[in-house]
């Protein structure tokens, strides 16, 4: 058994181990040793003067590929490795480190044949991916191509006008490439108008699709979820994996996915490449979804949150400051103090019985088993895209010809970029206006809401009233209210539990204040203020007793009046990234 020296000293086993030469570096010699979490590599020739050894976690690479030279006479094969790791200092005051793409190229030279130095080449690659994907292998493993799945094929769903209208930019720039490298086919579809997403899922072939993945903010993927749960079919539909690539204002679940892959919290274009690295790993967590009913019995489902009050007031007139991006709800929640109002309400939930408010939670993560669906093989009636050649398959032009891409065994020849359809008009919807179609339509499919009443029905005797003048009230069920708002640190994707949050009228605008620059690292609980409440519930009703006041799911408006929901754990599948690898924090 080989070991090499792991990150404390120990040794950690060696799955596959060999010498090899390096592009465009000629006349240099590395060793490299592949264990299950990285990618060791130690400069031989020119040798050294002290042990220069390089550690790429393989939390970090998106893929690999073999190439082979152009030029008949080269006997050499060549794996090119694409990993995107944090940059070593910062760019900018707050701005984080972000990840900068870094990519070696090996040359297999070991053999007089390229047959055979070929076969060396695929067998490092198909490890490697392997182990980026999840799947288990070994050191007694037949490492071979034939272990890996056809390559994924991704639904992008892409609102261009979100956030600051950079999504498309971003998604061409940086998203783009990266799943290309990750062996990823992908169909890329701009939405024209609200609810277009919601539209498309309705009327897609689920069996064509590995996952849907939203670039946008939440309300995009809102709609994507409620459009599955409206197909005839959806209790098969909701299962296809879910992704967000955030380019939105708020970014609440990206938020979260980056949070629970133990990842410093950032924003803009950081979180988008952090949760398109995340993409890349393809492990996929279960995800819990509440139904929520409104006055008139319309029912949707919520993956993120039902806000009342000074939440609400500022996600929806914060509205005329979307061109700002996510610094629309800094200034919209000044706005908001300078004018606090307090609401009148009933509120009432069923205490989770096997939970515990304020029960600490540590950020180190626990990873479960691998989580990916199987993937199926089914034809695919979309054009798809690679985006081409990525950069090392042309690091030969010049004096030598170029080496060219080695297909991977059932993937699709290479095609030219395809985004359909480009935008013909937008509409955003005004602090006063309901969206087209929004969260107010009825639904078709779901379960059944055992733990509810009708409306109009008293709540059962179990349940705990409470009746009382409100700043807010949050129902929340993952971690992050933004991307930039830990505002339940102890939510989990499928902890089956809603976070029942609400602020007592009395607190004063100094000590919101406080809560809330607290919310930003998750301390907010450990203020111990006392008009701030917190209990892990199953279901809950909220009864406003003031006339006016805006309501909101997911950062939807929805009609004004009482509400309730209930969480059905697990009901969807959320693609987080995270398997038996975790991300380094650096």
């Amino acid at each position: 058994m080989n070991l090499v020296l792991g990150p404390y000293g120990e040794g950690v086993e060696t799955l596959l181990h060999g010498e090899f030469g390096a592009y465009p570096s000629k006349g240099s010699r590395y060793a490299l040793s592949l264990t299950q979490t990285a990618l060791h590599i130690q400069r031989l020739v020119p040798k050294p003067e002290t042990d220069q050894r390089t550690v790429v976690p393989l939390a970090e690479v998106v893929g690999c590929h073999t190439l082979r030279n152009r030029a008949s006479a080269d006997r050499a094969a060549y794996f090119s490795v694409y990993a995107y790791p944090l940059k070593k200092r910062k760019v900018a005051v707050g701005s984080g480190r972000g990840r900068q793409r870094a990519a070696r190229t090996f040359q297999v030279d070991g053999a007089d044949d390229y047959e055979k130095n070929q076969a060396v080449a695929e067998k490092w690659a198909a490890a490697i991916k392997c182990l980026v994907l999840g799947i288990p292998i070994s050191s007694d493993t037949d490492i071979a191509p034939s272990l890996l799945p056809r390559p994924r094929r991704l639904l992008l769903l892409l609102n261009p006008f979100g956030g600051r209208g950079l999504a498309l930019q971003w998604c061409q720039t940086h998203v783009l490439p990266m799943i290309t490298e990750a062996d990823i086919s992908f169909n890329l579809i701009q939405t024209e108008r609200p609810n277009h997403a919601r539209e498309l899922v309705k009327g897609i072939n689920v069996a064509e699709w590995d996952g849907i993945v939203a670039v946008s903010g939440d309300g995009l993927l809102y709609e994507v979820l409620n459009g599955l749960m409206e197909r005839p079919d959806w209790k098969q539909a909701i299962k296809i994996p879910v992704g967000i690539l955030p380019s939105g204002s708020g970014n609440a679940l990206a938020g979260a996915i980056n949070c629970n892959a133990g990842l410093e919290q950032v924003l803009g274009l950081e979180l988008l490449l952090n949760c398109a690295l995340l993409l890349c790993h393809a492990a996929v967590t279960p995800l819990d979804l509440v139904a929520v009913t409104t006055a008139s019995g319309a029912r949707c489902f919520s993956c993120l949150s039902v806000a009342w009050g000074f939440i609400s007031d500022v996600d929806i007139e914060s509205e005329k400051y979307r061109h700002m991006g996510a610094a629309r709800f800094t200034l919209g929640t000044l706005v908001r103090l300078a004018s606090m109002h307090t609401y009148r309400g009933r509120l009432s939930y069923l205490p989770a019985a096997d939970a515990t408010a304020h029960r600490p939670i540590s950020r180190s993560i626990t990873v479960a088993p691998n989580g990916r669906l199987p993937l199926q093989r089914l034809p695919l009636h979309r054009a798809l895209s690679d985006m081409g050649l990525c950069e090392e398959r042309h690091a030969f032009w010049g004096a030598e010809p170029a080496p060219v891409p080695c297909p991977s065994p059932g993937s699709p020849p290479p095609s030219s970029a395809s985004i359909l359809p480009p935008p013909s008009f937008s509409f955003e919807p005004g602090p006063g206006e309901l969206p087209a179609g929004g969260a107010g339509e009825a639904r078709v499919g779901g379960p059944p809401d055992e733990l509810l009443v009708p409306l109009g029905q008293p709540v059962p005797g179990s349940w705990v009233t409470v009746e009382d003048d409100f700043v807010l009230v949050l129902a929340i069920y993952q971690s992050h209210l933004g991307a930039d708002l830990f505002a339940a640190p102890f939510a989990r994707f499928d902890d089956g539990l809603i976070h029942l949050c609400f602020i007592k009228a009395g607190i004063s605008r100094a000590a919101l204040v406080r809560l809330f620059l607290a919310m930003e690292k998750g301390s907010h609980f450990e203020q111990e203020c006392p008009h701030l409440v917190h209990v892990p519930v199953r279901a809950f009703r909220l009864e406003p007793l003031t006339r006016k006041g805006i309501l909101t799911v997911d950062g939807e408006r929805v009609e004004y009046g009482p509400i309730q929901g209930q969480v059905h754990r697990g009901l969807a599948r959320l693609i987080t990234g995270v398997d038996r690898l975790k991300i380094a924090t650096g």
